[in-house]
């Protein structure tokens, strides 16, 4: 399966299954005489439904995905979540993100609520093995870790991208330090390359037991910062693409020779056959409009006549990309196979189908009962092997990215081919296509078709409810345990007035993208919260920093203030100080904390905002 990649690129509401209570814990095991089949899921970041070769993509190289593509079961109405941390918190609960407590990707409103069961937790349950690789992006602090959730097995970076607050500190997707089960350790190679090592290594000590296991990884290519080796991205450059859309389209085609690799190292290994192989993406493009313009630029008439191949579309005749509301933004591929099970004919499911199914579907075809599963989903069993169509259904999706949960935030509502869609949380207009006719949904047709414009509209108040009618609660990491002691908190998980003032990307290495983080803009930030929770009453260690412990800054004021439910404390820095610890005395209970420097003892004056607090707890 392996190939070499040939640089000539012309060549190349649903209501749920149960009531919405808390999840039941039990899951019923399959029968003991049964082989149980293994479980692979690869999910990409940022990568499009246009972003491969076989979707009508003339010029990026992916010759796997093509090839996987065309032996598997394809749901070509397939919707996640317009960005990564609700797509990945319903891909685990098997629920609507907004309803598992995930509606952004920073503020803290990216925990996976610890109380819904996962799909590793599931797994795990019924005697499976769980590893996840590369990105989580549902919680770097207990109780909301990989392994806090049911992956026995962790190598992820931090937070949503290599190199944003969480992760360590300097990572740039070269020789980089990573989280392996909790602790750091440093890789040498390219991130993507990394991950595959790790996932071939798991595959073969897997299968030299014959035990049962479930594989997430989920890469961070192609997500920004756009970079990768440079023999993946001169080829693009050459061709005549823009910096970004070569590194873009440079980094898929590396995630894609290595996924023929892993692909390889399953068959020597024996368990191709009995491995359920997902390959999917977390949301749109994110250079959709980029793409799009691109194809529709006079320059793409040069690009045409070096590969021999005309250029009808870059991103699926869609339009949007991530983080819009319109089908570029959530409509995704998204591909199954198993050769032991019978799926492995190629075939198309045009139904309407979501990432909440995943969970259901892969417990189910694992032989695990999901008659008290609480989901949004369905199971694609009898789909996939009895040819039988999906329910027609009503799915929503919405981009939510604020501090709290509006109704009035972009969303499209969906069922068969209609769309109904609000693109902006700045006004209230509505529009409805069909894309079967419109695709590129530039057609209003909600005069010609009122009844389906007002029931849509009628199916969004309903499913609000449902996601939100339980209540949205700020979910709070913990101190105080034996689980995570220390504790870091950083900057990307102020809960801030709104996006623009989270410190989420420091920007590592000098690149366009890069210097557009906070490094070098700290006194831009206002001092925002943290929300945490004591697990118990003790003495704790706060330590403020500007910059993270291995960058040692030196801090540029005069006094540190820690505040804790209202209650300051004050202390003098010293000139050459990188770090300055509290201990404080703390009851078992909610903590507000906030934290910065400033040139005055009573606080007042120039505050900087502390961007990293470590929380010891002294008596554990």
């Amino acid at each position: 399966m392996v190939r070499s990649i040939r640089f000539a690129l012309a060549a190349s509401i649903l209501i749920p299954l149960v009531g919405c209570g808390k999840q039941a814990r039990n899951v019923s095991e399959i029968s003991a005489n049964a082989e149980r089949p293994n479980i692979i899921v690869i999910m990409t970041d940022d990568q499009g439904y246009g972003d491969m070769a076989h979707n009508d993509n003339p010029i990026v190289a992916t010759p796997n995905l093509d090839e996987l593509a065309g032996m598997s079961t394809r749901f070509t109405n397939f919707h996640v979540d317009p960005t990564c941390a609700p797509t990945r918190a319903a891909l685990m609960s098997g629920q609507y993100s907004l309803r598992a407590g995930v509606w952004h990707t920073v503020m803290g409103r990216h925990l996976l609520a610890n109380e819904t069961q996962t799909l590793p937790e599931a797994l795990k349950q019924s005697g499976y093995s769980t590893a996840i690789i590369g990105k989580w992006h549902l919680g770097d602090n207990y109780p909301f870790r990989p392994q806090d959730q049911g992956f026995d097995h962790v190598l992820i970076h931090g937070a949503g991208g290599v190199g944003q607050t969480p992760d360590f500190w300097g990572n740039t997707q070269f020789d980089d330090t990573y989280f392996l089960n909790g602790k750091p350790k440093k890789y040498d190679g390219y991130a993507t390359d990394v991950w595959f090592d790790e996932a071939i290594d798991y595959i073969e000590t897997m299968a030299a037991k014959k035990e049962p296991f479930f594989l997430y990884l989920a890469t961070n290519a192609p997500h920004s910062p756009f970079r990768a080796p440079d023999r993946y991205i001169e080829p693009y450059r050459k061709l005549g693409l823009s910096d970004d859309l070569a590194a873009f389209y440079g980094m898929i085609t590396n995630v894609d020779e290595n996924i023929g690799r892993l692909e390889q190292v399953m068959a020597d290994a024996g368990v191709s056959d009995n491995t359920i192989f997902v390959f999917l993406t977390d949301n749109g493009s994110v250079l959709g409009e980029v793409s799009s313009k691109f194809a529709a630029s006079p320059k793409i008439e040069e690009i045409e006549k070096k590969i021999g191949k005309k250029i009808k579309t870059l991103n699926y005749y869609m339009r949007g990309k991530k983080a819009t509301t319109y089908d570029g933004g959530h409509r995704v591929p998204i591909y199954l196979r198993w050769p032991n099970g019978g799926i492995t004919e190629p075939k198309e499911v045009a139904g309407l189908s979501a990432h909440f199914d995943l969970m259901p579907t892969l417990m189910d075809l694992a032989g695990l009962d999901i008659s008290g599963l609480d989901t949004d989903g369905i199971s694609w069993k009898q789909a996939l092997l009895q040819g039988e169509p999906l329910p027609d259904r009503v799915i929503t999706v919405t981009n939510q990215r604020v501090l709290n949960p509006d109704p009035k935030r972009p969303y499209s509502v969906m069922q068969g081919d209609w769309r109904l869609v609000k693109a902006s949380g700045s006004d209230d207009k509505l529009v409805l296509f069909n894309v079967a006719s419109d695709p590129g949904q530039s057609k209003d047709v909600a005069e010609q078709y009122p009844e389906i414009f007002s029931k849509l509209a009628a199916e969004y108040d309903v499913w609000w409810q449902h996601v939100t009618g339980s209540g949205v609660t700020t979910k709070r990491a913990i101190i105080g345990t034996e689980h995570e002691n220390p504790m870091r908190l950083t900057s990307h998980d102020w809960l801030a007035p709104n996006t623009d003032q989270v410190a989420w990307f420091p920007g590592f290495a000098d690149d366009k993208y890069g210097r557009t983080g906070w490094i070098g803009k700290e006194e831009s930030y206002v001092i925002s919260p943290w929300k945490i929770q004591s697990a118990e009453a003790g003495q704790y260690r706060f330590t403020v920093l500007l910059h993270d412990l291995p960058a040692k800054k030196t801090i540029s004021r005069k006094y540190a203030h820690l505040d804790i439910n209202g209650q300051t404390y004050t202390k003098q820095i010293n000139e050459s100080d990188s770090q300055v610890s509290f201990d404080v005395d703390l009851e078992a209970i909610d903590l507000d904390v906030k934290a910065w420097f400033s040139d005055n003892a009573d606080s007042s004056g120039d505050a900087l905002a502390v961007f990293y607090l470590y929380v010891e707890w002294i008596d554990g």
